[in-house]
């Protein structure tokens, strides 16, 4: 018997499992002669080699050989058992023509005899796992479908139902099965060459399996949808390429650039943008970036009422970002909707950024310059109407350029005169000095009565005004010079400066 066994196990040939029946065909049976702990051990032995024979002969019906030492060397590695069953199926995957049903159902058999006699290192369920994605990598629709059979598609079936058929046969775990059915159908999507692929059809029957559409698979499904809307817009690109895409915003730029019109056709590149996740799950923020696209490509178009609707759609979902556009169009001349330039203008002076204030705050003013002066035309005929427009915003925007820069002048001006007086005044004896200077000029033609009236406040503790505005302040000190004399060295000191 250990001659027999030695060269059983000693053979590396694959072709040689007839004569190792013969031989084991030769050996006494158990019970046969005196029982010692030896011959208990030798037909333990034999008893193991008959298992291994048995996986021996599994895998040469199904067209993979191994010689029986392989097996022996093998049985205790969890990874040479695993490679072992995935090369099997894979094998039995590729035959041509294709195995039936049946055939399959007899291999899953196999694999768990294998496993239970042998194949101990690994667990019933990878057996099935490895079965059922065998059947759905093997490019058959009805393989895929028959993977469905052993799988649990939703989550909702109770545990209970976990066996079911003849012999109790398991069924894939959900999770697993969910695990099992994107992995097939990302290598089908990613070796396909396009949409008509039948590799896209078998991508889309592996994950039609999983029946309550977990966010996992509706996003696969998605991705292949995207594609037909792609096709739609001329975007000819390899659906790997779609994959691999980390910036998909340019997906719908390109779409966007393909098709002169695709301003008008929003609802649907909002709908192929939420396909592909642009922004992954940020909805506001993937609309805005849309519209934003939209609404420029309308504005080059000319067509400034598509834009603007665009905009308003950015503006009442507060699309921050959108200032931009919302400023460009909010400035161009050809579109002469003015009330909504002004909300458009608005809206970009709400959000922009500070460096760019100053200039929507001109292009504003020049816009609120034409309302005013078109108001009363407004009731003209159109033809009227457009040439009073075009009139009036070339004059009122040179308008606006020369009162700015005339306004800017004065305002500098002002300010260092301003600056003059309140340093000069910090100093006390400047009034004084003021005060000396205005006596002569109060006493010119004066009289003394209005010598007397200027002493009644020479210590400055009322505040002095016109008779006229008397009654708009507490307590005042009436000035009783009805001349401009007394105001002029004041007029002086606070236009050019104090003398000294």
């Amino acid at each position: 018997m250990e001659v027999a066994l030695e060269c059983i196990y000693s053979c590396e040939r694959d072709d040689q499992l007839s004569l190792c029946y013969d031989i084991l065909e030769c050996l006494p049976q158990r019970g046969y002669g005196p029982e010692t702990e030896i011959t208990g051990s030798l037909h333990d032995k034999v008893d193991k080699l008959e298992k291994h024979l048995s996986v021996v002969e599994v895998l040469e019906k199904h067209g993979l050989q191994k010689p029986i030492s392989y097996v022996k060397n093998s049985q205790n590695s969890k990874e040479e058992a695993h490679q072992l069953m995935v090369k099997l199926c894979r094998h039995t995957g590729r035959k041509n023509p294709p195995v039936s049903a049946s055939v399959w159902k007899a291999l899953l058999k196999d694999l768990l005899d294998m496993q239970q006699n042998v194949y101990t290192c690994l667990e019933s369920e990878t057996c099935h796992q490895i079965f059922v994605e065998s059947l759905l990598c093997s490019s058959r629709v009805e393989n895929v479908r028959l993977a469905g059979q052993l799988m649990h598609c939703s989550a909702d079936v109770p545990v209970s139902l976990s066996f079911r058929g003849k012999g109790h046969t398991l069924k894939v775990a959900y999770n697993s099965s969910v695990e099992l059915v994107l992995a097939a159908a990302r290598e089908y999507f990613n070796s396909s060459t396009a949409l008509t692929d039948p590799c896209m059809g078998l991508a889309r029957a592996c994950l039609q399996l999983i029946t309550d559409c977990p966010p996992a698979i509706q996003e696969e499904l998605d991705l292949i949808s995207a594609l037909s809307q792609l096709e739609d817009f001329s975007v000819r690109i390899l659906p790997l390429q779609v994959r691999l895409r980390s910036n998909r915003l340019s997906l719908i730029e390109e779409c966007i650039a393909q098709c002169s019109t695709a301003y008008k056709q929003s609802a649907t590149l909002l709908n192929l943008a939420s396909l592909l996740r642009v922004s992954g799950d940020d909805d506001k923020r993937r609309k805005g970036q849309v519209l934003t696209l939209l609404a420029e490509q309308a504005l080059k178009c000319l067509d400034f009422k598509a834009s603007y609707i665009h905009c308003q759609d950015l503006m009442g979902a507060g699309v921050y970002p959108a200032w931009e556009v919302c400023s460009l169009l909010g400035q161009s001349e050809g579109y002469r909707d003015l009330e909504a330039r002004q909300e458009l203008l608005a809206f970009a002076l709400t959000h922009c950024p500070p460096d760019n204030i100053h200039a929507l705050l001109a292009a504003s003013s020049d816009l609120q310059t034409q309302v005013w002066t078109i108001r009363p035309f407004s009731n003209s005929d159109p033809v009227t109407s457009a040439a009073i427009y075009s009139h009036i915003a070339g004059t009122s925007r040179d308008l606006l350029h020369r009162t700015t820069a005339k306004t800017m002048e004065v305002l500098t001006t002002t300010g260092l005169t301003t600056k003059a007086v309140l340093t000069a005044v910090s100093d006390h004896r400047w009034v004084k000095e003021s005060l000396n200077y205005l006596r002569p000029l109060q006493g010119r033609g004066s009289g003394a009565t209005n010598q007397e009236g200027v002493d009644e406040n020479s210590n400055l503790e009322h505040q002095g005004c016109s008779a006229f505005y008397q009654e708009l302040i507490e307590d005042p000190y009436v000035d009783p010079v009805s001349g401009l004399d007394l105001y002029l060295p004041w007029t002086i000191i606070f236009c050019c400066g104090p003398s000294s």
